[in-house]
């Protein structure tokens, strides 16, 4: 097996693993560790197996299937990453490319005045609905450029005249967290090298930290954001939340927070404009309402160290369950939910960073206990 750059560092009985070919990160415990340990060190399966055998007490045939499937597995970890959208992979021509724009719009990100321009309705939907609340009238004429249009079947990403992606119409998670990648740079004066990682979650803070909120579709995670907003906490984002690799703080982005249909009825009360706002179809199965960020708080002040992340479960066969996870579970379920940026030292970072974090799961369906319950957590010093 070719040499395998990684990054590993034990947290309580676990070895968290950061493959950087691939820029993928496995937990592994004993007897996993030990034969990913000889595979670094160049052993062949066959010899490992037959140490194995003697230090686990098993039969070879059990032995040698064990590492070879460690083994494969560790070879598939190994493997770089698909190198998507590089510049040699871009015609020269979409440069200079013209379209005729279905939509031109003006959006203010926190001080920054920023233009979108999309060839389709279809285009214009993919971000429009979730930051129509930050359109403003501009006069300006020089200002960043973000346009999204159609080139030979393909989804073309440009933003002042720089090409950043080309994907396929069944890519559009892709194109979407391309260009947030790409707001929250110019919101925030930053580049792709100053961020540690994005997470999928939502995110508060009380002004002092930042709590992270992660959940499965359809779990409670917009729903408890929401009810926490109407206690008094400030949203940070709803759904992709940056984290600075400098400083492990949570970076505001002001995009509308999804409200799904189940949760109207116990919204509406905390937020009554809802009641009017119309129905927004992601696919046949999912409709949505927008729920605007809050444009009376200053972006500078929703900037917080992020301390602890709860997994969030809705269970209306549970009253309520709250529990602080094991960090190793805990750090797991977070890397399921991050993604971190590519960059040399952002794995070591992340993995010094990790142990800091305190891991909760939460499972309810009484929304007051929930909410007490994080409302406790916010006050606690960790």
């Amino acid at each position: 097996m070719p040499a395998i750059p990684h990054i590993k560092k034990k947290i309580g009985n676990s070895y968290f693993v950061w493959f950087q070919n691939s820029n993928s990160f496995v937990q592994l415990e004993e007897p996993a560790w030990y034969v990913f340990q000889k595979t670094t060190h160049r052993s062949k399966p066959d010899t490992i197996a037959r140490q194995f055998a003697i230090r686990y007490d098993i039969t070879p045939e059990k032995s040698l299937s064990f590492v070879r499937e460690i083994h494969t597995e560790i070879e598939k970890l190994n493997l770089p990453f698909p190198a998507q959208n590089e510049s040699n992979q871009i015609p020269d021509n979409l440069k200079g490319y013209q379209f005729n724009s279905y939509s031109n719009h003006h959006y203010l990100l926190g001080d920054k005045l920023i233009a979108f321009a999309c060839e389709t309705r279809n285009f214009d939907y993919y971000i429009h609905p979730l930051i129509s609340h930050l359109e403003v009238d501009a006069s300006e004429k020089q200002m960043p450029l973000f346009e999204l249009f159609d080139f030979e079947g393909h989804i073309v990403f440009r933003f002042d005249g720089e090409v950043k992606g080309v994907w396929g119409y069944d890519e559009t998670h892709l194109v979407k967290g391309k260009i947030f990648s790409v707001l929250i740079n110019v919101m925030h004066n930053k580049t792709d090298a100053d961020w540690l990682m994005t997470v999928h979650a939502s995110a508060l803070t009380n002004r002092e930290k930042t709590i992270l909120f992660s959940a499965p579709p359809g779990h409670g995670k917009t729903t408890i954001a929401a009810l926490l907003r109407s206690r008094g906490f400030d949203l940070v984002s709803d759904d992709f939340v940056p984290i600075d690799r400098n400083n492990f703080c949570g970076y505001p982005f002001p995009i509308a927070m999804s409200v799904k249909e189940g949760s109207m009825d116990v919204l509406i009360p905390h937020f009554p404009t809802l009641e009017h706002k119309s129905l927004s179809y992601i696919s046949p199965e999912k409709s949505v309402r927008y729920l605007p960020w809050n444009q009376d708080f200053e972006i500078s002040k929703a900037i917080f160290p992020v301390r602890e992340f709860v997994f969030i479960e809705y269970n209306n066969s549970v009253d309520f369950v709250w529990e602080k996870l094991d960090t190793g579970k805990g750090i797991q379920l977070l890397l399921d939910q991050a993604w971190v940026v590519p960059l040399p030292g952002n794995a070591g970072i992340l993995l010094e960073q990790l142990p800091q974090i305190a891991f909760y799961k939460l499972t309810y369906s009484n929304n007051e206990k929930a909410l007490d319950a994080i409302t406790d957590l916010f006050g606690h010093e960790q």
